[in-house]
Formats: structure tokens, C-alpha cells, sequence
């Protein structure tokens, strides 16, 4: 979700200082060249007051300076938009800190809807000097354009957003209509997740949810089937001894189907502990104890461990250490149930070998046995699953799929091929390296 808060984050910024920036430039742009074409039109009365009262300034320092005040005043052109009048200091009532400050030089502005004067203070005549203009020209259209450039700003504003929104709305209801879809029953359903997608974590985390619960649910299919498969036989075989030993008064014929059950409950007994094994691997997702392990001693140690004298396995191990980060005692399974495998299957050899990339380690396992068929190598990695070449072994096909689960749980793969050396099976397990 860190992608959605950054795009939001960037939309706001975008729209509330890159659009209000553009549109205030825009709108100082208009307003620098009507000043521009104002100020070479004699007609158009100035529009700054920093200017006038400079301008009165100088007036004043000048008929401060002058014998024949009145005179200079008579002479005062009417016609550029300024006035000018003597006024004694008496005839305008001020407050104590305003006289002061006029005294000071300070002008005084006065402004209303017909003109604005500019009083400074004569010290040689106590009179003041008035400057007088009419208000400040506003520009014509200035209001008109204030509000457009803000309608434009608004408009933007919402563009913006909508070309933002508009794509979270899309994955989000692509995401409900999965969701929606998945809860119907279609477990097939998942999200093509897009590359710019705001919610591209969710949408990742919707598709292994998606996943992980169609395998659960095929697991739980596969396993009501082998249970009423496997559990059928050897519960018709006690009923049938059960039965029989009834009828039977021969206590050396009793004895021989007493053990028969005996024998049979054991059976069942294997089958349900393997159910309830494989079923608290479901939850050994949230307890996994990673740690650093030097996986190429695993491997040496479960080889120790497996080895019978009937059968030539090779195995070189590298002379450097090889890091993986996991769980020991679940990989310790896992390649304990691949080594199984091939001295069940094999005819006299095994090869084992390990390699190692920037990110990843290679663990292959080779055998000389009859191989697994293209079409079956998929549907032996499921539980209870087992192969045409499997029927004669003791099991309950729940090796392989083991080993799938605990691959899946190190963000590993595992590929299944034939030997071009050996010509048996071939398994082939990758899992990240540690850094």
C-alpha cells in the first residue's frame, strides 16, 4: 500500500501548489500587462500609491520652500488627474499621535469613492499640502478573469483527482468482482495485476490467498478420497475377521484372524497419523523457526543418515559452505523424503549434487530408476498421490507432496524431470540463498 499513500501524497502536492502556482502566474502575467497598457495611456489614472507619494513628497519639500505658495498652486495644471491645495492645519482636526506623526513627515492618506489625498505637513507656513487623484484604476475584466482562472483551478483540481481515482476504482472493482466471483465457488479466480496499480500488493496478496485455498481445498478432496479409498479396505478385512472369528471355534484360527484385525488397525492407525501430520503442516506456516544453515552439511548429514549398502550414492560436497535461510528440522525432512524417494525407486545409484548462484541454491537429486512420465509429474506432488512405478512400494503418497509444501513455505520451486546420466527421475529444488 506504500505505492498508494506516495501516488496520493503526489496528487495532493501536484494539485494544491503545481496548479495554484501555474494559475497565480497566469494571473500575474495579466495583471503586469494591463498595467503595461494602462500606464502608456495618458487618460488612465495611476494605480500606485508608492508612486503619488513620492511624487507628493517632492511637491511638498518644493512649495515648502516657496514665498508665493498660492501662486504656485494657481499655476498647477487641472487636466493630468492630480490636484493640488493648500490647506491650514486647523482646518483638518487630527488626533494627537496622527499630528505628530504628519509633523514627522509622515503623509496622511485619505480615500474615498471619489478620490484619494495625500496631506503633507508645510513646516514653513504650518499648512498642508493636498495631492489629490481619483481611487486607483481596476482593471475591467480583472474580475472576470479571478474567476475563471479560479474555476480553471477547481476544474484542474478535479481532473486531476479523477485521473487519479479513476484507475484505483477500476483495480478495486476488479478486485470485488474476484473476490465476488472466488466466493461463488470459482477458485480459479485471480487479478492480472498491472505494473502502475496503486494496489498491487493487495492484489498480490489477493492471488496467493486465492491460491493457497484452492490448494487447501483440493488437498482436503484428495484426502476425503484416499480416506474412503484406503480406510475401506482394511475396515471390510476386520469386519470380515470380526465375522468370521464368531463363527469360529478353533482358538489356533481365532489367534490367526485376531492378528489379522490387529494388523489391519495398525494400518489404519498409519493412515490416520499420516492424515494428522500432514494436516498440522497447514499450520506449521506460522511457526517456522528460520534461522542461517549450512545446507551443505544437511545434505551430508541426511545422506549419512540414509545410506544403504546396496546402493552407490555420489555426492561432492563443495568446499565452501553453502547458506540458505530456513527451518533445519523441516529441511532436514525435506531432503530426507528426496532421498527417500530415490532409494525406493532407484536400481543401484543415486546421484546427488548442489550449486549455488548469486541468489539461489541447487539441490538435485538423480536416480536410476524407470523415470516419472511428463504427464505425471505434476499429480505426484499431491497427497496420496502416487506413480504407475510406485504401486509395488509401501506408502501413501505423502512424500512428495511434503516436500512440495515445505519448498513452497522457503519461497523455493521444485522441478521434476528425467536423468539424461542416469535415466531415472530427477528433482531438482531451489531455495534462496542467504545474504
Amino acid at each position: 500500500m506504500g505505492r498508494l499513500a506516495l501516488s496520493l501524497l503526489s496528487v495532493v502536492l501536484i494539485a494544491t501548489i503545481g496548479l495554484g502556482w501555474m494559475f497565480d502566474s497566469i494571473y500575474n502575467q495579466y495583471q503586469a500587462s494591463f498595467t503595461t497598457i494602462s500606464s502608456s495611456d495618458k487618460t488612465q489614472p495611476i494605480d500606485n500609491i508608492s508612486t503619488i507619494e513620492r511624487l507628493g513628497e517632492n511637491l511638498a519639500i518644493t512649495v515648502n520652500q516657496l514665498t508665493d505658495k498660492a501662486t504656485f498652486i494657481q499655476k498647477w495644471p487641472k487636466k493630468n488627474g492630480f490636484t493640488l491645495s493648500l490647506l491650514p492645519l486647523k482646518a483638518l482636526p487630527l488626533p494627537e499621535v496622527l499630528l505628530s506623526e504628519l509633523k514627522a513627515g509622515q503623509p496622511l492618506l485619505l480615500e474615498t469613492d471619489e478620490y484619494i489625498a495625500l496631506h503633507f505637513y508645510l513646516s514653513s507656513s504650518n499648512e498642508l499640502l493636498v495631492l489629490k487623484t481619483i481611487p486607483m484604476a481596476e482593471p475591467k475584466n480583472s474580475t472576470y478573469i479571478s474567476i475563471l482562472l479560479t474555476s480553471l483551478f477547481y476544474l484542474a483540481v478535479l481532473l486531476l483527482m479523477f485521473l487519479w481515482l479513476y484507475p484505483l476504482a477500476k483495480r478495486l472493482f476488479y478486485l470485488r468482482q474476484a473476490a465476488k466471483s472466488f466466493g461463488e465457488g470459482d477458485l480459479t479466480q485471480r487479478i492480472n495485476v498491472g505494473s502502475v496499480s496503486y494496489i498491487r500488493d493487495l492484489e498480490l496478496e489477493f492471488n496467493r490467498m486465492a491460491q493457497r485455498i484452492e490448494d487447501l481445498v483440493a488437498d482436503i478432496k484428495l484426502l476425503s478420497g484416499a480416506v474412503s479409498h484406503d480406510l475401506r479396505t482394511p475396515l471390510a478385512r476386520i469386519r470380515f475377521g470380526i465375522d468370521t472369528i464368531a463363527e469360529e471355534d478353533d482358538p489356533i484360527l481365532r489367534r490367526r484372524f485376531e492378528q489379522r484385525i490387529s494388523d489391519n488397525v495398525d494400518e489404519m492407525v498409519d493412515l490416520v497419523e499420516t492424515l494428522l501430520n500432514y494436516a498440522r503442516l497447514d499450520q506449521t506456516l506460522l511457526t517456522l523457526d528460520k534461522t542461517q544453515i549450512d545446507f551443505s552439511a544437511l545434505v551430508a548429514r541426511c545422506i549419512s543418515n540414509k545410506s544403504q549398502d546396496n546402493v552407490r550414492l555420489h555426492y561432492q560436497p563443495p568446499t565452501t559452505p553453502i547458506m540458505v535461510y530456513g527451518d533445519l528440522s523441516y529441511l532436514m525432512i525435506l531432503v530426507a523424503n528426496l532421498l527417500q524417494n530415490a532409494y525406493q525407486h532407484c536400481q543401484g545409484k543415486i546421484d546427488v549434487t548442489i550449486k549455488e548462484s548469486n541468489t539461489h541454491v541447487e539441490l538435485t537429486i538423480t536416480d536410476d530408476g524407470s523415470g516419472i512420465a511428463p504427464e505425471q509429474r505434476e499429480q505426484i506432488l499431491k497427497p496420496f498421490i502416487r506413480g504407475e512405478n510406485s504401486k509395488k512400494v509401501k506408502g501413501y503418497g505423502m512424500g512428495l507432496a511434503i516436500v512440495k509444501r515445505i519448498v513452497q513455505w522457503h519461497q523455493g520451486h521444485i522441478y521434476i524431470d528425467n536423468s539424461e546420466l542416469l535415466r531415472g527421475a530427477q528433482f531438482t529444488i531451489t531455495l534462496p540463498k542467504y545474504k
